[in-house]
């Protein structure tokens, strides 16, 4: 199957860098179950996405196959976690409403005024 160690490596390697492309989207699983993204940097994902498209042009120019697969996968992956991030601060249409986000205030409560009030009612004596 694997004629020498160095394709061996090769295709682990490539195995691992599509894992690691398709990591990105825990992110936006993340993002859409809290229906909000203002807690990740939309100029990350956007560096991110561009790495792999250098990349990915790279792999194109000189014919790596394996370069062109991890690479289109990041790049899809990328794009894809930068799409939902920016369509959950507004219109993906209207660039100008990516910068609006609204934060969930902070509190310093005690814990035991977050918990729900069926938990705190059996608490209190009758």
């Amino acid at each position: 199957m694997f004629t020498s160690a160095s394709q061996l490596l090769g295709t682990a390697a490539a195995a691992y860098g599509v894992l690691a492309a398709l990591a990105v989207l825990l992110q936006a699983r993340q993002m859409l179950a809290r229906r909000t993204s203002c807690e990740v940097s939309g100029r990350f994902f956007a560096s991110y996405a561009g790495g792999y498209a250098l990349w990915l042009a790279y792999g194109l120019s000189s014919g790596n196959v394996p370069l062109i697969v991890v690479d289109a996968v990041g790049l899809l992956c990328g794009g894809l976690t930068l799409a939902v991030a920016l369509s959950l601060r507004g219109s993906l249409a209207r660039p100008a409403s990516w910068t609006s986000c609204t934060a969930i205030p902070v509190t310093r409560e005690d814990p035991a005024s977050l918990r729900p009030a069926a938990a705190t009612a059996a608490k209190k004596p009758a």
